[in-house]
Parts: C-alpha cells; structure tokens; sequence
C-alpha cells in the first residue's frame, strides 16, 4: 500500500485547505436524470427497508444506470438477514463429529457479504467520502466571523 487513503476534498474544505493545494470546484455538479425509484418485488423486508431509505436519501444523484447496483444492494440486505436469523438459531459455532467446535461456514459467508455490500454502497455515494469522491456533497468551512456569531447565538 502506498500509504493512508487522501482526504476527501470535503474534509479539506472544512479544515481550510491546510496542504493549499487546488481543490476540484463544488460548483461541478451534473445534472442526471431521475432515477425510477418503483421498489421491485421480489425484495424481503430487509431489501425493501433499504430500498425506501436509499432512494429517499439518494434521489437527487442516483440515476437510472445505478438501478442494477441498488437492486444487488437490496437484494445483499436480504440475504443478510437469513444468514443472521440462521446463525443466531444454530450459533456461531458448530461441533465436528468429535466434539470440536468450529466457526461456521455462514459466518465466512456473511463477512464476504459485507464486504461486497460496502463495495456497492460505496459505488452509489452513501458515505461522505464517497459522496465526495463523486463530487456530490461539499462541506463548506465556517469563516472566523460565523463561528464568533455562533458563539453569540449560543449565549443569548
């Protein structure tokens, strides 16, 4: 690896920009168009929870293209579920035929699960580095005056 991950533009923003180097612009948006946010219905309870706060929270940049990684995304919460109502029935352990206990085969299965549902979250902007990553979100630093007026507020 070569070294820690950069710091989201966002994040360079909010702290003054301490390396002073050129930061993409915040005004680069692009406008897309609406994604169709009809729930499918094949998707369980968990796909569907997830499918209304996503495309809640997302609508204004997911677009029509990120409906096959949503719908794998629901369909991930889905079976995340199982293997959770699975496991908490049998453990997390199982015994071999000579008494040994071991993990079990779910609990690899939903650690690579996780893995590949951070993958596609990360891929659709729900995390503030990836939203900025994308472009998508800017935290604008407060100037020395904001902070003194907010101060003042706090006080009265």
């Amino acid at each position: 690896m070569p070294g820690p991950p950069p710091k989201p533009a966002e994040q360079k923003r909010k702290l003054g920009n301490p390396g002073k180097r050129t930061l993409k612009p915040s005004s680069t948006l692009v406008a897309l168009p609406a994604a169709d946010d009809t729930c499918p219905p094949e998707l369980g309870r968990a796909g569907k929870e997830f499918w209304e706060y996503a495309t809640a929270t997302t609508r204004s940049w997911l677009a029509p293209s990120d409906r096959p990684i949503l719908e794998m995304l629901c369909q991930a919460f889905d079976r995340r579920e199982y293997i959770l109502q699975v496991l908490s029935q049998e453990g997390w352990s199982v015994m071999t035929d000579k008494g040994y206990p071991y993990k079990h085969p779910l609990v690899s299965a939903l650690s690579d699960l996780e893995k590949q549902m951070t993958a596609w979250m990360s891929l659709l902007g729900l995390s503030p580095a990836d939203r900025t990553r994308l472009g998508l979100a800017e935290v604008k630093a407060r100037s020395k005056f904001e902070e003194l007026e907010a101060k003042r507020a706090k006080r009265s």
